[in-house]
Formats: C-alpha cells, sequence, structure tokens
C-alpha cells in the first residue's frame, strides 16, 4: 500500500489498486484487468495529478525496498568475489576478472557517492538562495 503517500486520501479504492497492479504487472492493460477496469479508464488516471503522485511515491518505495535488499545482497556478493580470489584453486582469470570487477563497483560506488553530495551541495545552496530572495 501507499503509507506516505500524501495524496492517497485524494484516491478512491480502485485507483489505489489500480497504483498496485501498475508496480506488480508493469504494464497498464495488466493493471486494468487486475483492477478490473477499462484500459482507458487508467490510461486517463495516469493523466491526473493525483493518481500520477501516487504512482511515483509508490514507485519511490519500492525502489527504496529494493535498495535494502540489494544492501544485503552486496555483502554476500562481495564475500563470494573475495573467496574466489583467495581460494588457492581458483583460476588466475577467474581471480583477475573478480579484482576487476571489485574495483569496477568500487569506483562506480565512489563516483555515485560523490554525485550525490555534489546534488545534495547544489539542492541546499537554491534553497538558502530562494529563501534569502523572499
Amino acid at each position: 500500500m501507499m503509507p506516505h503517500d500524501p495524496t492517497s486520501h485524494q484516491l478512491s479504492l480502485k485507483q489505489r489498486k489500480g497504483v498496485e497492479a501498475l508496480l506488480t504487472t508493469g504494464e497498464v492493460k495488466a493493471a486494468a484487468a487486475a483492477v478490473g477496469i477499462h484500459r482507458d479508464t487508467l490510461h486517463r488516471w495516469l493523466n491526473e495529478a493525483p493518481f500520477q503522485a501516487a504512482v511515483r511515491e509508490a514507485e519511490a518505495t519500492a525502489l527504496d525496498d529494493l535498495s535494502r535488499v540489494l544492501v544485503g545482497l552486496g555483502r554476500t556478493a562481495v564475500g563470494t568475489l573475495s573467496e574466489a580470489m583467495s581460494e588457492p584453486g581458483t583460476p588466475a582469470a577467474t581471480k583477475v576478472r573478480a579484482a576487476d570487477v571489485t574495483l569496477s563497483r568500487l569506483l562506480q560506488l565512489r563516483e555515485l557517492a560523490q554525485l550525490e553530495a555534489r546534488v545534495q551541495a547544489l539542492e541546499t545552496a537554491v534553497e538558502q538562495d530562494t529563501s534569502r530572495r523572499k
């Protein structure tokens, strides 16, 4: 469901079910069928601001949930790479590939963290500038 969605109170029960069905099916036709409405109705709802906001919020929540799962799997993956790199019987080519993957992902993570920090700094600067102008 959409517990943190401020627009969810603006949606009918069918619309809330439509949001959930869009997330689970991934397509309008299947979501409409799951809710028991015509796909044109769902397309119309998708053009309405409260429904769009509810879909975006539900997608963001789902991505947050998946991110937490991936973090847990990441620990397992790093352990697997570590074993592959340190196991005496592992072929050299596999060790090199594991090391390459590990370093590549580490650099990607570092870049993402730096980008996130820069975006946060820019957002803060914009907010401060906007509040000064008021």
